[in-house]
């Protein structure tokens, strides 16, 4: 499977950042019973365990290198077995150093997607992407800052209000234009702003997901949600229109969480019923 494809002009490349711990399936998606994973198991579990993977995508666009998410962090993360990132080494392995990244694109602001964003180890913050500016959804930023809400997202104050404070950050909408081949689709549900990546060159089309499918098993079963969506009613809604439009439009897609053996793919039709082929 491939960790880089063309889409028209448009060059999308896989760079993982950690793979943390595996954990029950009935822990991450609560309201299904174990046994309701059993005609899925060989395919989407892992030695009977859901494994994630954090990975994020970088693409190459009019001349400019775009990252989307920033991934879980340099860590060691305590909830997470002490386990670390590497999301600056992936790139570098990739061919792109932090210093080329032009735009940084957050498909939602949890944080496993924007923990690379700010270097908090010395006398002052500063961006791990030095040369880049940063793009955020609207309305997940609206909704963190709530008074009620921000004392529970560290996150978003470790790596995402330094930026806004040193005006590295644009907040943006539904629709927005990154480049003449990258737009912005709103995706909610998971969270109240989160987005899907377009890209669209050469009649050739794509889409970077985030977090609207966690796992392929949300593919056969579009109405299982984790416990992390803030509402699943949209989840659901978002989820199951993207998945007509991109198999309408024979969309590429790139999933961050799924296996990096599969993480890029196509949603395909045999006998009536939708599955995920891995490029």
């Amino acid at each position: 499977m491939t960790d880089m494809i063309r889409v028209g002009n448009v060059e999308i490349v896989a760079v993982l950042d950690m793979v943390p711990p595996p954990r029950d399936p009935t822990v991450f998606i609560t309201d299904q019973p174990r046994e309701a994973w059993a005609p899925y198991e060989d395919e989407v579990l892992e030695n009977g365990l859901l494994q994630l993977y954090y990975g994020s995508f970088f693409v190459r666009s009019g001349g400019q290198t775009i990252l989307v998410d920033t991934g879980m962090g340099p860590g060691p993360h305590a909830h997470l077995e002490n386990r670390t990132g590497n999301l600056l080494g992936a790139l570098s392995d990739a061919g792109a150093a932090a210093e080329e990244i032009d735009i940084v694109i957050h498909t939602h602001l949890h944080p496993d997607h924007v923990g690379w964003n700010v270097d908090s180890s010395g006398d002052a913050a500063r961006p791990y992407f030095p040369n880049a500016r940063y793009l955020g959804p609207r309305k997940d930023w609206e909704h963190f800052m709530q008074p009620e809400v921000l004392p529970t997202a560290g996150h978003i104050t470790q790596n995402v209000i330094p930026l806004d404070e040193l005006g590295l950050i644009k907040f943006i909408d539904d629709g927005h234009n990154v480049t003449d081949e990258i737009t912005t689709l709103e995706t909610p549900g998971h969270t109240p702003g989160h987005q899907v990546i377009l890209i669209s060159s050469n009649g050739e089309r794509a889409a970077i997901i985030g977090d609207l499918i966690h796992n392929p098993v949300q593919i056969y079963e579009p109405d299982w949600c984790a416990f992390v969506d803030t509402n699943p009613d949209d989840t659901r809604r978002s989820r199951k229109a993207f998945m007509d439009r991109a198999e309408q439009e024979d969309m590429v897609v790139a999933a961050g969480h799924f296996h990096p053996d599969r993480h890029i793919g196509r949603f395909v039709r045999l006998e009536g019923k939708r599955y995920w082929r891995g490029i």
